[in-house]
């Protein structure tokens, strides 16, 4: 089943992540995650996380070309964002967005009161977007990313309250 968002092109899908989309998911991966704080993920990688209790996904294709994914769990009242991500050349035009509309609209279906996630304090565009679907920072992590070639990264914690009556309490201090 596909579900587009209320202005999605004709010729963008989104559907969701099956067991057959590993090497997809790794080959994109590899593709999106270059920064000196991000790590290869392997198609075992993303089957263990797919594996976990309240774990989904989505794929996003343009004219039947995958271009993008997003990873998310659900936990009883709470989701996490593990992963977002559109490859380089389809950057910049709503894709991610997308995404994101799905995954409010999953997590809300789900009874999810909050989503959280985290990105690398360097990550100016997982900020942006972020900030732009309602997430507010709640935390920092010092030294939480192994920057490769040496040195740590911090990471930003956000949060965005999706249901008041289902979002207990919780959140971590700088």
């Amino acid at each position: 089943m596909t579900a587009e968002p209320h202005d999605a092109p004709d010729d963008v899908t989104i559907r969701p992540v099956t067991a057959f989309d590993l090497a997809l998911l790794a080959a994109l991966h590899a593709e999106i995650f270059k920064a000196p704080w991000d790590q290869p993920w392997s198609a075992q990688s993303f089957a263990e996380v797919l594996a976990m209790p309240g774990a989904r996904g989505w794929l996003i294709a343009s004219g039947g070309t995958p271009i993008g994914f997003l990873l998310a769990r659900f936990i009883l009242d709470e989701g996490e964002i593990l992963l977002t991500g559109i490859v380089p050349a389809a950057q910049r035009h709503g894709h991610a967005g997308r995404l994101m509309h799905v995954l409010i609209e999953s997590a809300r279906a789900a009874g999810v009161g909050a989503l959280f996630l985290e990105h690398a304090a360097g990550n100016t565009a997982a900020a942006a977007l972020y900030g732009r679907f309602g997430f507010s920072r709640i935390g920092r992590r010092r030294a939480y990313y192994e920057r490769r070639g040496g040195g740590r990264e911090d990471a930003i914690t956000l949060r965005r309250i999706l249901d008041p009556e289902n979002a207990r309490e919780s959140g971590q201090s700088e």
